[in-house]
């Protein structure tokens, strides 16, 4: 076994059962910036150990090009022995092809993905402000509608959008934690997050960690954007407004509605906080799980060449 071959069986390893241990380790939402961080550095860990794998290829085959010899690099790379010579140079070239076509359809697709998320989101800011009646914030907009919502979508510029039922349904307290939830979102850029894992689960549905990450970072990012509601305006205007508004999903994919997702978790967790030293022993064991995701692929390189 070489440091390719276990690169793309760690790669593997992450894709296939970090799902299951993140969704144990952070559905409680007791530490959600870690959890969403845990979630990042799960993906981050396992696209880099993948293209470290394509790059260790890719650089093995092109000397194999280049001293003219037959291509058993690549079997090599995969522990195999290299009594199963391939075609040298043409085998080499399809090697190195394939892998980059592979790895530029993907880029292109995410890209691709991403830039239909945000231009969709742009447009429906845009359409906001032009259907909606200003107020007092620069951000906030005013439309007519017979049900009680509030969302934030991204747009040059931003747009958080309360529906007049919700104006009439909240109470001063309660809006103002509603807006300030939203602000959360906005200030935390937590849109882009999730349109880069939409992106991903898009181009790569059958991965479960890129399928499963989208939904689970959803709700942990309404949960960072309920704790700075909370720690401004304060815990019980912020439930009040999330039970008045429950159900109410933003209009599209791309705006993050304030109760459009796992409210009753949520208010639980808000009306019962976690002892904070079972907060800190989740947070060290969050960042354990990094550090072990991070350091796995510098550590198969060292003892691989020991």
């Amino acid at each position: 076994m070489t440091t390719a071959m276990w690169l793309a069986l760690y790669g593997g390893a992450l894709a296939w059962l970090a799902p299951s241990v993140l969704r144990r380790m952070t559905s409680g939402g007791v530490s959600p910036h870690m959890g969403v961080a845990a979630w990042l550095v799960a993906i981050g860990a396992t696209l880099i150990a993948w293209m470290a794998t394509l790059a260790l290829i890719i650089v093995a085959v092109a000397e194999g090009v280049h001293d003219a010899e037959a291509l058993t690099l690549c079997l090599e790379l995969f522990g195999f022995s290299d009594h199963t010579p391939l075609p040298g140079r043409i085998g080499s070239m399809a090697v190195i092809t394939g892998g980059l076509l592979t790895l530029c359809i993907v880029a292109i697709r995410v890209c691709r993905s991403i830039a239909t998320l945000r231009a969709r989101s742009h447009e429906h800011a845009h359409a906001a402000r032009i259907i909606g009646r200003p107020t007092g914030s620069s951000d906030v907009v005013v439309v007519d509608a017979v049900r009680p919502a509030a969302y934030c979508v991204i747009g040059r510029p931003n747009a958080i959008v309360v529906t007049s039922a919700a104006i009439d349904s909240l109470n001063r307290a309660q809006l103002e934690a509603v807006l300030a939830h939203e602000d959360a979102h906005i200030s935390g850029r937590h849109h882009h997050i999730l349109m880069v894992l939409r992106a991903l689960a898009f181009t790569l549905p059958r991965i479960p960690l890129f399928a499963t990450a989208n939904a689970a970072v959803a709700e942990l990012l309404e949960m960072c954007a309920d704790d700075a509601a909370a720690r401004s305006v304060g815990i019980r205007p912020l439930l009040g407004g999330l039970l008045t508004l429950a159900g109410h999903r933003a209009p599209l994919p791309e705006g993050l509605a304030a109760a459009g997702t796992a409210v009753l978790n949520r208010a639980v967790r808000l009306a019962m906080p976690t002892a904070r030293h079972i907060q800190w022993r989740h947070r060290v064991a969050l960042g354990a799980a990094m550090t072990l995701m991070l350091a796995a692929p510098a550590l198969i390189q060292v003892l691989c060449h020991h």
